[in-house]
């Protein structure tokens, strides 16, 4: 991580950093391991949690103190956005899925409605320490990450199939 430029402001330090995200809905917190660069306002890294490995892209703003990243796994794109202060990075996330080429606009927003808490909450991570938890144990629990997936797409496979139905029977009568 010794790259020319890299940043050297004490809230960013390029390495490995943890974290937790929270769906809209829920407080339980999903542990991230993750490895992060910073240099010349440009974020970037990769990472592991309870959903699959994911790549991090995106910029920050040392005036403001305001950071947005795209968080990339092999099947979907989240998009974050946050605070940068002495406890790490805190924000917000969304799912930016672009299901246009599948749904109409009306059952895309029938989608967004029943997923709201699912498709959007909140994050927290943080510069690793050395008393931190072991990254291998938190890889030990990401595990599970394709039945992670498989919960999410399955669920939300369903919801859709409802309100395709539901549209079906709407425009029948």
């Amino acid at each position: 991580m010794n790259q020319k430029n890299t940043e050297t402001h004490h809230f960013l330090p390029s390495g490995e950093w943890e974290g937790f995200y929270c769906y809209g809905d829920s407080p339980t917190q999903h542990k991230m391991a993750i490895e992060l660069s910073f240099v010349d306002s440009v974020v970037s890294g990769s990472g592991i949690d309870d959903v699959a490995p994911f790549t991090w892209k995106g910029d920050y703003n040392l005036d403001t103190l305001k950071i947005r990243m795209m968080k990339t796994y092999p099947t979907h794109q989240i998009f974050y956005k946050g605070d940068i202060d002495q406890n790490g990075i805190w924000g917000t996330w969304d799912d930016r899925t672009d299901l246009s080429q599948h749904f109409n606009p009306e059952t895309i927003r029938k989608m967004k409605e029943v997923f709201k808490d699912k498709i959007r909450g909140g994050f927290h991570i943080w510069p690793k320490t050395a008393n931190s938890e072991s990254k291998e144990a938190t890889n030990e629990e990401a595990i599970t990450e394709s039945e992670k997936l498989k919960e999410i797409y399955i669920e939300r496979l369903s919801v859709i199939q409802l309100i395709l139905v539901v549209d079906h029977h709407h425009i029948q009568n």
